[in-house]
């Protein structure tokens, strides 16, 4: 798939938008690299489930000591381009696990919320884990750039995808990427925000149905880490499928330069496009 518009008007417009969010006060303001596929009025599910996910890591004196092993995002409703709050509720907090609720709010209306599970970090000796089969180098791979996306100036734009293995239309696909920009503007990103960014578009790198004809929105979004991710570009082994119920299933197996690193999953609600 190629990219609508020159690639240089493109680069241009995504360089005069710094990061997926300007801090704004207590809160941030969404740039519209955040905006989605289906309606230019809403953000991507990406960038807000990141968002929640970087508070759910970030909170607490110790948050150090504390591995983030799974987020659960719900889509309580489409996400307004605009400016958005965040609040991080605990709902326990053990001596070896924790579990945090972060709700992203548009004028005090819930719009997101993120539910996390936190583990103390203690270090200890375990066996080696088998390495995946190797990849080819994201150097090496072709570009992949979303088409069905109505904006020009979108979320899109604002990440790099090379495919790794397979086609795109079909699963399954695997496909390396990257954001172009930060998260927030003026805060070094996270791995797991670089995860999270990338994991709720696995449904458009591997799309189970024709994007031309049918939607498919995800209401949720769940990741599991293994280990940290590290920095840099992030493959997703990519599964999707959809059923003549009205529903589908995308899930990855996510990787970074050192082998497998998080496993994700969305339930898909199925709708010829326009309905």
């Amino acid at each position: 798939m190629g990219p609508s518009g020159s690639a240089e008007g493109v680069v241009d417009a995504v360089s005069a938008h710094q990061a997926f969010y300007v801090p704004v006060g207590d809160g941030w303001l969404a740039t519209p690299l955040t905006r989605g596929p289906w309606d230019g009025r809403f953000q991507h599910g990406g960038p807000p489930s990141a968002l929640a996910t970087g508070a759910l890591a970030r909170f607490g004196d110790d948050a150090s000591a504390w591995f983030l092993a799974r987020v659960t995002v719900e889509l309580l409703r489409p996400v307004p381009l605009g400016r958005v709050e965040l609040e991080v509720v605990p709902e326990r907090l053990g001596r070896g696990v924790q579990r945090l609720e972060a709700v992203l709010s548009v004028d005090g209306r819930p719009v997101l919320a993120a539910r996390g599970l936190r583990i103390r970090r203690e270090r200890t000796a375990v066996p080696a884990v088998t390495m995946p089969a190797p990849w080819p180098d994201p150097d090496a791979c072709g570009e992949l750039v979303f088409s069905f996306f109505r904006d020009e100036l979108a979320y899109h734009r604002a990440v790099a995808l090379r495919t790794a293995h397979g086609v795109w239309g079909s699963t399954p696909i695997g496909v390396w990427g990257r954001p172009r920009v930060p998260l927030v503007a003026g805060r070094p990103d996270l791995p797991r925000e670089r995860v999270l960014v990338l994991a709720d578009a696995q449904s458009g790198m591997g799309v189970p149905l024709d994007p031309a004809s049918w939607s498919f929105v995800n209401p949720d979004l769940t990741v599991y880490f293994e280990r940290d991710p590290l920095d840099g570009w992030l493959g997703y082994d990519i599964r999707s499928t959809a059923c003549s119920e009205g529903v589908g299933l995308a899930q990855s197996a996510i990787r970074d330069r050192a082998g497998l690193c998080a496993r994700a999953a969305q339930s898909l609600f199925v709708a010829p496009r326009g309905a």
